[in-house]
């Protein structure tokens, strides 16, 4: 690497870390020669190519100060990378979608997992990207530990992001999600309550992301009924049947039930199925394989129309430039009925 090339390397990773942050003057050249042993001309070509990024700017009577660039970025989309959880149900489905859709467009897809929910705020990772002149990320994220301003300053040295899965109103990225406001209503006028007390609707407990606050809300909109919740994290499956038990020990368990999404859906298809209780309607967001052999109504996720979205978002990102507005992409998706009478 040429030295001003290691030199704005530098830089670029203290904007990243948050070591300069907007408006922040930079050291003098002067300062930066003898910091890192550079001439001047070298410094002033660093600077020079940063200013032609948008990364810095010149202010008459400051100096050279850091400017957080707002819109998208125009880069190569030879490789994309996604970061995601691979324990999500749908991870399969949709990366098998996403990487066929980038083939078609001439695009690799790097995946890099991430193991514990810490990747929306390791300013490290990104900047291994940037190494790579890796500029276009899609993020699933399964976690509300987002650092919005580490995105702030990814978008500022030009990244392009895609928020996957939940439709989150930030300003540093493109959302692409499904509409949860058509697939409960579709769920809940399909189970046709007699009154709001006949349909019950069961939730997470302790995960405070878009996508579920949306469900529930979409839920009392509708209509509402009893809302009960599950805690994230732990056994769903045995934390599901224990709600399902005390319900039924309570002579409290509904005609309806509808579920938040496919886990607890599938759990309490089991729970339903070895009791015999063909009475009860299940409905459910998302679509597994096992649930074919139970007896509910599904609302299966878009997973490739989702894809082609989180795509075209990062090719407008590309595109648009400074005319880049964030947007969230809400798609609706349908209703399955499996072993329905």
């Amino acid at each position: 690497m040429s030295l001003y090339a290691t030199l704005k390397d530098q830089i670029v990773k203290q904007i990243l870390d948050g070591t300069y942050k907007s408006g922040d003057v930079l050291p003098t050249e002067h300062t930066l020669c003898e910091t890192y042993g550079m001439s001047r001309v070298t410094v002033r070509r660093a600077l020079d190519e940063m200013k032609k990024e948008g990364l810095v700017a010149s202010v008459q009577g400051q100096g050279t100060i850091v400017s957080f660039r707002r819109g998208g970025f125009s880069s190569s989309l030879e490789i994309i990378a996604l970061v995601a959880p691979v324990h999500n149900p749908f991870f399969a489905s949709f990366m098998e979608h996403f990487e066929q859709v980038a083939e078609e467009n001439g695009s690799l897809v790097l995946f890099k997992q991430d193991f514990q929910g810490q990747d929306l705020s390791s300013h490290e990772l990104y900047y291994r990207f940037i190494k790579k002149n890796i500029r276009n990320v899609v993020l699933w994220p399964q976690t509300d530990r987002i650092d919005y301003e580490l995105l702030t300053r990814l978008r500022s040295i030009g990244m392009n992001l895609v928020f996957f899965d939940q439709l989150f109103d930030t300003n540093v990225a493109d959302s692409v999600g499904l509409d949860n406001s058509h697939a409960v209503t579709a769920l809940y006028d399909k189970l046709s309550p007699t009154s709001a007390e006949e349909i019950l609707f069961i939730g997470y407990e302790g995960l405070n992301m878009p996508s579920e606050l949306e469900r529930e809300q979409a839920f009392i909109a509708a209509g509402g009924g009893k809302l009960y919740r599950v805690p994230w994290g732990g056994d769903i499956e045995r934390e599901t049947i224990s709600l399902l038990q005390r319900l039924q020990e309570e002579q409290a368990l509904p005609a309806k039930i509808l579920c938040c999404n496919g886990p607890i859906g599938l759990a309490a298809a089991r729970y339903l199925d070895i009791r015999g209780w063909k009475e009860i309607e299940l409905a459910v967001i998302d679509f597994l394989p096992e649930m074919t052999k139970y007896r509910m109504i599904v609302y299966r996720q878009p997973m490739k129309e989702m894809a082609i979205k989180a795509y075209q978002r990062l090719i407008a990102q590309n595109n648009q430039g400074e005319s880049w507005q964030p947007r969230s992409y809400p798609v609706q998706g349908e209703l399955v009925l499996f072993n329905w009478e």
